[in-house]
């Protein structure tokens, strides 16, 4: 479990989170809304340990991360950047398999499984045997989420949760590959406990995907808890600054569908 407790930050002398407080509970998929310059990549940074609050703190399963060695967080928790670059002509394969770079107990043939079902989970596998440059921005995406996953699944230690980090995973990515992510995310939170946080700018993705929503509006918490809680008309308009009309969905019942105005 990732519990954050009052997050402060500034980032060139402008204070991008402020009293920002939130647990993240193994087995489940919360979701990060706000508008754009809301703190939400800098929220998921501080929680990955790559930025470090002006106050406040945060914890892996009771631990701060700033006790952790970058080789241990490594292998606790994997994260999948809003925009990640790669300048080298590598395979596919080789590129996924960095996820378990963190891990070199795990003979050649491991590491082939892994990179396989990441792919596979990924709907990547037919990208294998090509070169990651040659891929469009989107297969490039799918390719990195497979990196992430072998990172987080390749961990074998049953006492220990594990975090998936995901800033903006599905930008890049067509309608159907936006759901088929975030729905492999959910199902591997409940199949390997996994913790997953993603940054999203679709509401109703969010909606559909995730069993919470933290909503944010210049660096601070406007609310958070489950969609249907916090997707109301009177709360985007505070976090997005446009009217909003909500109603059920018509094909998921329990799920709130978004209408901006």
């Amino acid at each position: 479990m990732i519990a954050a407790d009052r997050l402060h930050c500034t980032r060139g002398g402008r204070t991008v989170l402020r009293d920002v407080s939130l647990t993240l509970a193994n087995g489940e998929v919360l979701g990060v809304l706000g508008a754009n310059g809301a703190g939400k990549s800098s929220l998921l940074s501080l929680l990955a340990g790559e930025l470090h609050p002006d106050s406040g703190s945060v914890a892996l399963d009771g631990t701060p991360l700033a006790a952790l060695p970058s080789a241990v967080l490594a292998r606790r928790r994997a994260v999948l950047p809003q925009s990640p670059t790669l300048a080298f002509d590598l395979a596919v394969n080789e590129v996924v398999a960095m996820g378990a770079y963190p891990f070199p107990e795990l003979s050649p043939a491991e590491v082939d499984t892994l990179v396989t079902h990441a792919l596979a989970l990924a709907d990547g596998a037919q990208f294998l045997a090509r070169r990651y440059p040659r891929l469009s921005g989107g297969e490039q995406q799918r390719v990195q989420f497979a990196r992430v996953l072998v990172q987080v699944l390749a961990a074998r230690t049953p006492t220990e949760g594990r975090a998936l980090l995901l800033d903006e995973p599905t930008a890049s990515l067509d309608p159907r590959h936006q759901h088929a992510l975030l729905q492999a995310a959910h199902q591997l939170s409940r199949q390997h406990d996994l913790a997953v946080l993603t940054v999203l700018h679709d509401v109703n993705l969010a909606a559909r995907w995730c069993d919470r929503l933290l909503l944010l509006a210049d660096g601070a918490t406007v609310a958070c808890g489950t969609p249907a809680e916090v997707l109301t008309p009177d709360i985007l308009q505070a976090v997005y600054h446009i009217p909003a009309s909500v109603i059920p969905h018509p094909h998921d019942a329990g799920r709130p569908l978004v209408l901006f105005d």
